[in-house]
C-alpha cells in the first residue's frame, strides 16, 4: 500500500516545481514587457524631442526666407528706378545749353541702411530731374562732372545691394549652422534623459525583484511550514478515521449480538406472559393477573423497539439504509397504526382518530419503513399527550404524491426546538422519560431516503403536528 506522506510530499514537489516555472515564466514575460515599455518610451521621446526642434527649425528658416525674399523683391524696384535715373540723365545731357548746375554729389547708402533702397532711389531720381530742370543754365562741363558723380552714386548703391545680399546670406547659413547644433544638442539630452531613465528603471526593477525574491523566500518558508502541518494533520485524520471506522464496526457488531441475543428472552418473557394472560383465573385475582401481564407484554415491546431503533441509527450512520419502495395506498399504513396503538392511548385514557379521504392516497414507499415512522410519531404523540387527549392522523394526495400528518393536543414544543427535535439522541423535557431521543432522528432518514421532507409545528400547551411527504 501506498504511504500517503510519501504521495503528499511528491505532490508538493511537484506544486513547487510547477510553481517557480510559472514564476520564472512571468518573470520573463514582465521583462520583455519592461524592454517593449522602454524602447517605446526611447522612441516616443526622440520623435518628440526630433518633431520639436524640426518645427523650431522650420519656423527659424521660415523667417530668414521670408525676410531674403523681401530683400530680393527691392533689387528690381531699384534697378528700375536707376533706369529712368540714366534715361533722365541722357535726356539733360542732350538737351544741355550751357546753363544750371546739379545738386551736391549724392551720397552712398550706408550699409545699416540697406532696408531702405527705394528711399535712396527716389533720392537719385529727383537729383535727374534737378539736373534736366538746370540745363539750360549750368556748363556743359559742370554737368558732366555732375554726371559722374551720380555714375558713381549709382555704383556705390549697386555695391551696397551686392554688400547686403552677401551679408544676408552669410547670416542665413550662421543661423542654419546654429540650429543644427542645437538640434544636435537636443537629441543628445534627450539621448542622455532616456539613458538616465533606463537605468533607473532597472535599478527599480531589480529591487523590485530582490524584494520579490525575499518575499517568495519568506512565502515558501511558510507554505512548506503550513504543508508539513497539513500533512500531519491528514496523517492524523487518517489514522483517527480508520480507528472510528474500527470503532464503528465494533459497536455495529456489539449492537447485532445483543440485538441477536436479547430477541431470544424478549420472545419468552412474551410468550411467558401471554401464557399466564390466557390461563388466568377468573374473579379480581385473575384480573390483576392480566394486568401484570399486560404491563410485561407492554415492557417487551418497548425494549424491542429500542433495540430496532439502535440497530437503525447503525445502519443510518454505515451507510446501510434500504428503501425498497413500490405503489401503495397511505391509508391502509395509518389504519393499521391505529389499530396497533389503540390499546396503548387506551391505557393512557387517550383517542386516537383517522381523517382519511375516501379515495385512496398512493405513494411510492416501503411499507415496512414508513410504518415505523408512523409507529414513532404516533408513539411520542402518546407520550406526551395528557391523559384525555386526542392524537388524529390524516392523508392527503397532492400534485407531487401525498401528505400525511400526525397531530396531538399535548403539552408543545417551544419554537426554538422545532428543529432540534430531528436530532440524535435528542429528548424533550415533559415526556415519560423513555426512549433514546432516535425515533425522530431515524424517521428523517426514512423520509429522505424516499424523496420526501418531515417538518413539525406546534404552540405551546395546545399540541404539536408532525407532518412528512412521499412522492
Amino acid at each position: 500500500m501506498a504511504d500517503p506522506s510519501r504521495f503528499d510530499h511528491d505532490q508538493q514537489l511537484k506544486d513547487r516545481q510547477a510553481t517557480d516555472e510559472s514564476l520564472e515564466t512571468e518573470r520573463h514575460a514582465a521583462d520583455d514587457i519592461a524592454e517593449g515599455e522602454r524602447a517605446a518610451r526611447v522612441a516616443d521621446l526622440v520623435r518628440t524631442r526630433r518633431a520639436d526642434a524640426e518645427r523650431r527649425l522650420r519656423g527659424a528658416r521660415r523667417d530668414i526666407d521670408d525676410h531674403v525674399t523681401r530683400e530680393a523683391a527691392i533689387l528690381p524696384q531699384v534697378s528700375g528706378m536707376l533706369e529712368d535715373v540714366a534715361a533722365s540723365l541722357s535726356k539733360a545731357a542732350s538737351s544741355l545749353g550751357g546753363a544750371g548746375t546739379l545738386p551736391d554729389r549724392a551720397e552712398p547708402v550706408p550699409h545699416d541702411q540697406a532696408d531702405d533702397l527705394p528711399r535712396a532711389a527716389e533720392a537719385l531720381a529727383d537729383a535727374a530731374a534737378d539736373v534736366e530742370a538746370k540745363a539750360d543754365v549750368a556748363p556743359p562741363d559742370q554737368i558732366a562732372s555732375q554726371l559722374a558723380e551720380v555714375a558713381d552714386g549709382m555704383a556705390d548703391v549697386t555695391s551696397t545691394l551686392a554688400d547686403e545680399r552677401h551679408d544676408v546670406d552669410h547670416r542665413l547659413h550662421r543661423e542654419r549652422a546654429v540650429t543644427d547644433r542645437i538640434i544636435g544638442q537636443e537629441v543628445e539630452e534627450a539621448t542622455a534623459a532616456i539613458a538616465d531613465e533606463v537605468r533607473a528603471g532597472q535599478q527599480q526593477l531589480r529591487a523590485e525583484r530582490r524584494t520579490t525574491d525575499r518575499h517568495l523566500a519568506e512565502e515558501r518558508e511558510h507554505t512548506n511550514e503550513a504543508l508539513d502541518h497539513v500533512v500531519d494533520l491528514i496523517a492524523l485524520e487518517e489514522s483517527q478515521h480508520a480507528a472510528a471506522e474500527r470503532r464503528a464496526a465494533t459497536r455495529s457488531e456489539i449492537l447485532r449480538i445483543v440485538s441477536h441475543d436479547l430477541r431470544g428472552p424478549l420472545m419468552a418473557i412474551g410468550a411467558a406472559a401471554a401464557l399466564i394472560q390466557a390461563h388466568a383465573p377468573g374473579g379480581e385475582t385473575g384480573r390483576r393477573i392480566v394486568d401484570w401481564t399486560l404491563t410485561i407484554r407492554r415492557s417487551v415491546a418497548m425494549t424491542e423497539r429500542l433495540i430496532h431503533d439502535l440497530l437503525d441509527a447503525g445502519s443510518l450512520e454505515n451507510g446501510t439504509l434500504r428503501v425498497l419502495a413500490r405503489q401503495l395506498d397511505v391509508r391502509d399504513l395509518i389504519r393499521a397504526a391505529i389499530e396497533g396503538f389503540t390499546p396503548i392511548a387506551a391505557a393512557k385514557q387517550l383517542t386516537l382518530e383517522a381523517d382519511l379521504p375516501g379515495e385512496p392516497v398512493f405513494a411510492q414507499a416501503d411499507e415496512h419503513r414508513i410504518m415505523q415512522v408512523l409507529s414513532n410519531l404516533v408513539h411520542n404523540a402518546i407520550k406526551f399527550t395528557p391523559g384525555g387527549g386526542v392524537i388524529r392522523l390524516r392523508a392527503a394526495s397532492t400534485d407531487d404524491g401525498s401528505i400525511v400528518s400526525v397531530a396531538d393536543s399535548g403539552i408543545g414544543i417551544p419554537e426554538r426546538e422545532l428543529t432540534s427535535i430531528f436530532e440524535r439522541f435528542r429528548r424533550l423535557e415533559g415526556g415519560d422519560g423513555t426512549g433514546l431521543g432516535l425515533g425522530l432522528y431515524i424517521s428523517q432518514w426514512i423520509v429522505d431516503a424516499h424523496g420526501g421532507r418531515i417538518w413539525a409545528e406546534s404552540e405551546i400547551g395546545k399540541g404539536t403536528t408532525i407532518y412528512f411527504t412521499l412522492q
